[in-house]
């Protein structure tokens, strides 16, 4: 089952496996140039959903490119998949640290990561291209446990932090497509 079109400008709509956050409203929206191509931001406010219980603090944050999800692939279709997966890796970590230094999140010895990351997988354009971080969207889903926060940001904070960390290691991927360093 599929969910949520998303609208490319293209026939058919892309769409996704699992449902995809709705985007609309955000903490923060804005557009930049990245290898040649505008792109655009989303985070949206952080929110709290029954499911992850009442200390979780979720955010969704989007990269946009031509209406549709951005994948590395977008950018260079000749990146090798270890590369794609170290750049994605570089991402993950960019952000997780943004997230524990917004909410002062300090060692732990819980096994549970903290933040928690998850992704939509895929565009459904790259299916059956291989199994590559090269195709994943550039769609993401933050949860957060608050119990050992040392503060808790305001939803424009946290975004202005997230924002700051994707679009350092989106000059990563820049740098990648354009055969800059590695």
């Amino acid at each position: 089952m599929r969910y949520n079109p998303v609208s490319t400008g293209l026939e058919p709509a892309v769409s996704y496996a699992a449902p995809l956050p709705e985007f609309t409203r955000l903490a923060l929206a804005g557009t930049f140039d990245l290898a040649g191509r505008e792109c655009t931001l989303q985070i949206e406010p952080i929110q709290r959903f029954a499911d992850y219980g009442p200390d979780f603090d979720v955010v969704h944050l989007r990269v946009l490119h031509d209406g549709r999800p951005l994948a590395l692939a977008d950018l260079s279709p000749d990146l090798e998949p270890a590369r794609c997966y170290q750049l994605w890796s570089d991402l993950c970590a960019s952000i997780q640290d943004a997230i524990g230094d917004a909410y002062a999140l300090g060692p732990s010895d819980d096994p549970e990561p903290n933040p928690r990351l998850g992704c939509w997988g895929p565009r459904p354009d790259f299916l059956g291209q291989g199994d590559s971080d090269c195709h994943t969207a550039l769609i993401l889903g933050v949860a957060v446990d608050t119990r050992p926060a040392g503060q808790r940001p305001s939803s424009a904070a946290l975004a202005q932090a997230l924002a700051a960390a994707v679009l350092r290691a989106l000059r990563e991927w820049e740098a990648a497509a354009l055969g800059g360093p590695r």
